[in-house]
């Protein structure tokens, strides 16, 4: 009996040993603080945020741009010469120019807001069909969106349809080996070489969801170690060789098989494209699937689906970010299916989200962060590292610095 004894009272030990062991190599985000409007941030709600060269950082929200060097705090907004107040987007060239846009995030800024339906059943004769242009007196002119914003430390410069690009809606920016700076447009990719933009359109083939032209709805860049784009758009994934300008449209299918050998393929709704320290293709796409997560990755031969889980509770990723570490960051919501509400006054479509924090991969596991972490809200708009590799966290209730300290087992 005493024998018996002592062998479970062992094994309860060898048990408890090995929970604590991994619970001590499990990975950590420490949140460190949380700048908010009460800091000096134009609005709580943070979208984007950068660190300039000079080690200013600047703070992209729904009302504006903030910039900290530190200590002062600083608002712009279309009074100073910005382009729009939303900003989602923050891209420094080579030359030390700062470039703000409303970025791909403002496509999710009215999810889970009520759309107003009743016009629906409201006579024709008894809706306002005023034209844009036509604005009655007395009333303000709605603000269109405006382009991107340029900022050389001193002004702002605001870039147009006016000045050469295809649309005034830019979703991602990238710079070449050469210098030249890539937009995505809603109307194809636009290349800017310091003086002027041309414009690279590329409607691809027609599939069972998709017209031609939404392959020129451009929302990511991506550029391969061997000098290729990757374009992301709202249809799929555009291959395009500098040299040779060739195209190649690719779906999202389960083999990454060209789009023209698959009609019936669906809308794939890219959001972002990033490629990691191995050359692997990552992707994200906004869904509402139920197991999906919206990532996949191509390793070059093969596509790789990521499901949801406790560690990737999303199903519409809208950012990716790879650390100095290699590890892939991404923050997005979980999409439920819409509902209708109807009152006797009037008749909405909700669109449910459920916010899912930020997961992170290590390159073998993905692992989930939120506000039981320290973060100030499960609303992560992106993510971004500073130059003393701290994680700075764009929330919907301030944003928030810390770092992560990963696993030391790579069991565990």
């Amino acid at each position: 009996m005493q024998k018996r004894l002592h062998t479970i009272w062992l094994a309860v030990f060898l048990l408890l040993l090995h929970w604590t062991v991994s619970v001590a190599y499990t990975a950590e985000l420490k949140i460190e603080k949380t700048l908010t409007q009460a800091d000096g941030l134009v609005s709580n709600k943070v979208l984007a945020i950068f660190e300039d060269r000079h080690g200013t950082m600047w703070f992209g929200t729904t009302d504006g741009l903030t910039r900290y060097d530190g200590k002062n705090f600083q608002t712009f907004t279309t009074e100073d010469g910005l382009s729009r107040n939303t900003v989602g987007l923050i891209f420094e060239d080579r030359q030390g120019m700062l470039w703000f846009a409303d970025g791909v995030l403002s496509h999710f800024l009215e999810r889970g807001k009520p759309m107003d339906m009743s016009w629906m059943e409201t006579p024709l004769s008894e809706l306002d069909l005023t034209p844009y242009d036509e604005t009655p007196a007395g009333t303000r002119k709605p603000i269109r969106l405006k382009g991107v914003s340029r900022y050389d430390g001193e002004k702002f410069r605001v870039f147009t349809t006016a000045d050469g690009l295809p649309r005034d809606t830019i979703k991602d920016i990238f710079e070449d080996e050469a210098g030249t700076l890539w937009f995505a447009t809603g109307a194809g990719v636009s290349h800017y070489d310091g003086e002027t933009f041309n414009t690279i359109t590329m409607n691809g083939p027609m599939g069972m969801q998709v017209l031609p032209d939404r392959w020129d709805e451009i929302t990511a860049i991506a550029q391969d170690t061997a000098g290729n784009f990757w374009f992301g758009s709202t249809a799929g994934i555009t291959y395009y060789n500098l040299p040779t300008t060739g195209f190649r449209h690719f779906a999202i299918d389960e083999d990454f098989t060209l789009f023209q050998e698959m009609g019936d393929a669906p809308t794939a709704n890219i959001t972002d494209l990033q490629f990691d320290a191995k050359e692997n293709l990552w992707m994200s796409r906004d869904g509402m699937d139920k197991e999906n997560s919206g990532i996949r990755r191509y390793d070059g031969k093969k596509l790789t689906t990521f499901s949801q889980s406790e560690a990737l509770p999303m199903n519409s990723v809208d950012n990716i970010m790879q650390d100095s570490s290699g590890n892939l960051w991404f923050t997005g919501v979980k999409n439920l299916p819409p509902t209708i509400n109807e009152t006797e006054e009037s008749v909405s479509m909700v669109y449910n989200v459920v916010s899912a924090g930020v997961s992170v991969y290590n390159g073998e596991r993905f692992q989930n962060f939120d506000t039981d972490d320290g973060l100030p809200s499960n609303r992560v708009w992106s993510v971004f590292e500073d130059s003393s590799g701290k994680l700075w966290f764009a929330t919907d209730a301030g944003a928030a610095v810390g770092v992560y300290l990963p696993s030391q087992n790579a069991d565990n």
